[in-house]
């Protein structure tokens, strides 16, 4: 294995791979090796390898080749070292060998690299009219959706139709560790066919960040007993990186050509490298795109959470907006009217409170507050809310009830979530309020509302511990 470095003339350092037993370098668009200077022939010269040498026969061309700037006979095969410099037109060229990289896969020839970065000034400077008019369509597309899936399918429509000789297009993702087709398309097969494709080239454009240009090994005995060969029989590749404004590859675009005959060249490369560029944005639009569905959705649940949650408190706080007038429940036979309303912290919470009357007469209340904020503390106190209703009206004082709710929440309680809570019953026949530790007489409305000065109690929800009411005093 060898290659061609590009010493002076146009693109200076560029390597072109010597993968193939014959390397033609010519104008011709189906060369192995495209030069585009005027002064190179279509088919100028090839380099053979026989028997562990390197040779250069010049293809009766118009400017000659010249090895140590001694112009070569026509049809003559002569040795080229690594000392020596070939010169073809404008170009001249030093022989570098490289090692054979060791790889499980059928070894692709690499016959182009260009780099796939973001804003590559280089990628624009030939034939721009063209690709600028490409990109444009692209893009023009590609905005019409803002979804991953069918903007990948119909960018693989287009590069089908933009790649008239690829007989498969694929869109690879990068998941983690694994290489994962998101989208394909085959000419003459179902898309969902499976076909293995070369993680060794999709890792190399990956890894360093190149556009790649690959030949078929499909001739090279070295890999004639390779069955995962056989069964990709791949003519021609072509695979560009997908790289975001970060700089992180988050997976390629690659054709395939299955056919014999011409395959891709130079200036595909570079074409799929500029479309990959737009590709890449498009890509982040629809994850952005993504990320905004998730939230909004996000949003309107919670809404939707503190409607419910607004819908277990009892309906008393409401405003009518003609009169701007708060609404007050108004109990028979009690002489109380009511009103409450919770401004929780964010759209849910773990604020409480309820009132309701017994079947005795009495009315039972509830104010609490649950430990921590947003959807975990509005959801411990719906299970307060309903276990605070349910056991109101069982027998017993006020502490015995708030014993059996501290027990209840306590049984199943793997995130260790308390609530803050006060539970009193008032009697009408008597006009007093009964909470523990207290026992407060109900002020008239004429009167200023009265603060009550609570002692210190522990938090309900932990321990299985009884909390006695003032007095001996009975809820029934």
């Amino acid at each position: 294995m060898a290659i061609l470095i590009t010493l002076q003339g146009p693109d200076v350092g560029k390597r072109y791979s010597l993968d193939s037993p014959t390397s033609v370098l010519g104008r011709q668009f189906d060369s192995t090796i495209c030069l585009t200077a005027k002064a190179v022939s279509r088919q100028h010269a090839q380099i053979v390898f026989r028997n562990g040498e390197v040779l250069v026969e010049d293809l009766d061309s118009s400017n000659g080749t010249f090895v140590n700037g001694v112009r070569l006979a026509p049809h003559d095969l002569t040795p080229l070292t690594e000392s020596d410099s070939l010169q073809i037109g404008p170009y001249v060229f030093g022989l570098r060998r490289k090692a054979p990289a060791a790889s499980t896969e059928p070894t692709m020839y690499v016959r182009e690299e260009v780099s796939a970065a973001p804003l590559g000034q280089e990628l624009f400077s030939q034939d721009s009219a063209t690709k600028l008019q490409v990109v444009l369509e692209i893009a023009q597309n590609l905005a019409r959706t803002l979804e991953v899936e069918p903007l990948l399918l119909k960018l693989i429509e287009q590069l089908m139709q933009l790649f008239p000789q690829a007989d498969r297009a694929l869109v690879i993702f990068c998941e983690g560790d694994e290489l994962v087709v998101r989208a394909q398309q085959a000419r003459g097969r179902s898309s969902q066919s499976k076909i293995p494709f070369s993680r060794t080239v999709v890792r190399k454009a990956l890894v360093e960040g190149i556009g790649i240009l690959s030949d078929d090994a499909q001739t090279d005995q070295r890999f004639e007993e390779s069955q995962t060969l056989t069964q990709i029989d791949i003519h021609s590749v072509l695979c560009v990186p997908l790289i975001n404004q970060q700089g992180k590859a988050i997976g390629v675009l690659q054709m395939d050509r299955f056919r014999p005959g011409i395959g891709f060249r130079i200036e595909d490369l570079q074409l799929l490298t500029v479309v990959s560029l737009q590709v890449t944005v498009a890509l982040e639009n629809a994850a952005l795109h993504a990320e905004r569905l998730v939230e909004e959705r996000f949003h309107h649940e919670l809404e939707m959470a503190h409607e419910i949650q607004e819908g277990f408190l009892p309906n008393h706080g409401a405003v009518t907006e003609a009169a701007g007038e708060q609404h007050q429940e108004e109990f028979p036979g009690t002489g109380l009217a009511i009103y409450g309303q919770v401004f929780p912290a964010r759209v849910v919470a773990g604020d409480l409170y309820d009132y309701f009357l017994l079947p005795d007469g009495r009315l039972a209340f509830f104010i609490g507050d649950v430990s921590g904020k947003g959807m975990p503390a509005a959801l411990f106190m719906v299970a307060v809310h309903t276990l605070c209703r349910h056991l109101a009206k069982e027998p017993g004082t006020t502490g015995q009830i708030l014993s059996r709710l501290n027990d209840s929440l306590g049984a199943d309680n793997p995130n260790c979530m308390f609530v803050t809570l006060l539970h009193g019953t008032y009697n009408p026949r008597q006009a007093r309020c009964y909470s523990p530790p207290l026992a407060i007489p109900l002020r008239s409305c004429a009167e200023p509302v009265a603060t009550w000065s609570v002692s210190l109690c522990r938090p309900v929800g932990f321990l299985a511990m009884p909390m006695d009411s003032p007095s001996g005093r009975r809820s029934a």
